[in-house]
């Protein structure tokens, strides 16, 4: 079965609709690559897996369960019936959910059965940490910590390296084809592992939350364990720009309100670099990054907070 992938970094996400208008028939799209919830057009054969928009990210499974559960309940038996047609797979970024979401479609005949131990824990640890956005306190010596540590290394190096502002789709897919290979290894047997990096510096904040910069891949863990429950993070872009991630750790942390606050980010902010995101997570990565500085947001989070009276209980 012919599963092509289609990495475009370069295009800002659509709608449904426009998906559904521009792209060919049997077209998946693959957590924000359309700016919608999940959906399905079963007559014209369109599908868009996503967990950023909808109902809360704490009640929705990661993109990558979504398109498990499709594959094994009939999702390619209706988008290539014969097993010849081609099913184009459109993405735009390279992160753990999205290459987890593509192997199960490229090897759906290695997820379809449920009988594989190791693609449950897989699939589910990438469940847990992605619905939490990461902030989420789990044992740094677990062993599939450890493993998932190994198998997405090169998405965590080739983001801290910058190349992953580039949007270079050729760069983006070796990315990816890297992942898929290790996450092979792991399903025949063979894991490996990598120490656990949860360093962060913070850079400031308010009351209730941190601004951090993130040095190692698995810094929210660490924030977690800590008790950081509502955080800002910062990556400094070699333009000079400044990428942020608002994250709370669910909606129960209601007095750090993430959308709220983006809202009012955004008014500052060029159309092309606005921030975008859910009910827990939002963040301007897929723009051109913003110009204000570390201590300007903080500044302007700050002061929204106090303007509305928010404080943890």
């Amino acid at each position: 079965m012919p599963i092509i992938a289609q990495m475009r970094p370069d295009i800002i996400p659509m709608s449904w609709d426009g998906f559904c208008a521009q792209m060919p028939a049997r077209s998946i799209a693959l957590d924000g690559f359309v700016d919608a919830p999940p959906a399905l057009d079963a007559v014209r054969l369109y599908r868009n897996f996503d967990h950023h928009r909808g109902p809360p990210r704490s009640d929705m499974l990661c993109t990558a369960m979504q398109v498990l559960e499709a594959v094994r309940t009939g999702l390619l038996d209706l988008f290539m019936p014969t097993g010849d047609e081609d099913v184009l797979v459109w993405m735009n970024d390279c992160d753990p959910d999205v290459g987890l979401s593509l192997y199960a479609l490229e090897y759906h005949w290695i997820v379809r059965g449920r009988v594989n131990p190791a693609i449950h824990r897989l699939f589910g640890h990438v469940q847990d940490m992605d619905k939490m956005s990461g902030l989420l306190d789990v044992p740094r010596d677990m062993p599939i910590v450890r493993q998932a540590a190994f198998i997405f290394q090169p998405y965590w190096q080739y983001r801290t390296s910058g190349a992953l502002d580039q949007k270079n789709a050729l760069a983006h897919m070796g990315v990816l084809r890297d992942v898929t290979h290790r996450i092979n290894e792991f399903v025949a047997g063979r894991p490996r592992e990598l120490a656990i990096d949860d360093r962060y510096d913070e850079l400031g904040g308010g009351a209730d939350w941190r601004m951090v910069r993130e040095l190692g891949p698995h810094a929210r863990m660490k924030m977690a364990r800590r008790g950081v429950r509502a955080f800002v993070a910062a990556r400094q872009k070699t333009d000079g720009r400044w990428v942020y991630t608002v994250c709370r750790q669910s909606p129960y942390v209601f007095w750090f309100p993430v959308p709220e606050i983006c809202a009012h980010l955004n008014r500052e902010e060029a159309d092309s670099d606005q921030f975008g995101g859910g009910d827990v997570v939002f963040g301007n990565a897929r723009g051109n990054g913003s110009v204000r500085s570390p201590e300007q947001i903080t500044t302007t989070i700050n002061a929204f907070l106090q303007d509305h009276n928010l404080r943890a209980p």
